[in-house]
C-alpha cells in the first residue's frame, strides 16, 4: 500500500473506516485468489495424470479400464492400439493428435498452469503482507482513538 503523505491530516476516525475498507478489499482478492488456487491445482494435477498415462500408453494396449462416459454411470471398455488421442483444445473444441503431440500438448499446458499457480502464489503473498500492513495500522488507529 502506497503511504500517503496527507494521512497526518485525516481525521484518525476517517483514515480507519478507509483501512477497514481496504481490508473488505484485500480479503475479497484473496478469498479469489485462494479459490482459483484450489481450481488451478486441480486442474493441473488432472493434467498430470493425463502425461503419466499417456507416458505408458503402450502398457495400456489391449487393457481393460473403467470409464465413465457421463456422471454416475460407467462401463467396461477395451483399449486397443493407441494411435490418436482426442484432445481438448478449447472453446469447446476436440481435436485428434497422435499420442505424442497430445503428450507435447498436456506439458505445454501443465506449464502454463505452472506459470499461473506461480502468479496466483506471489499475488497471494503481497496480499497478506498488506492485510498484515492494514491489521497494524487499524489496530494502532484504534489505540489513539480509545486514548481520545
Amino acid at each position: 500500500m502506497a503511504e500517503n503523505k496527507d494521512n497526518a491530516n485525516i481525521d484518525p476516525k476517517e483514515l480507519y473506516v478507509q483501512l477497514q475498507y481496504l481490508q473488505n478489499l484485500y480479503s475479497q482478492q484473496y478469498d479469489y485468489i485462494e479459490e482459483n488456487l484450489a481450481s488451478y491445482t486441480i486442474a493441473n494435477n488432472s493434467v498430470r495424470r493425463s502425461i503419466e498415462l499417456l507416458s505408458g500408453a503402450d502398457s495400456v494396449k489391449n487393457s481393460k479400464v473403467l470409464m465413465s462416459p457421463d456422471a454416475g454411470i460407467y462401463m467396461e471398455a477395451s483399449i486397443g492400439e493407441l494411435r490418436s488421442i482426442i484432445t481438448y483444445v478449447g472453446a469447446g473444441y476436440l481435436v485428434e493428435k497422435s499420442v505424442e503431440d497430445a503428450k507435447a500438448f498436456m506439458e505445454q499446458n501443465q506449464r502454463k498452469g505452472e506459470e499461473v499457480l506461480m502468479k496466483l502464489v506471489s499475488d497471494k503473498q503481497k496480499l497478506e503482507k498488506e492485510l498484515l500492513d492494514i491489521n497494524y495500522r487499524m489496530g494502532v488507529l484504534q489505540q489513539q482513538l480509545s486514548g481520545q
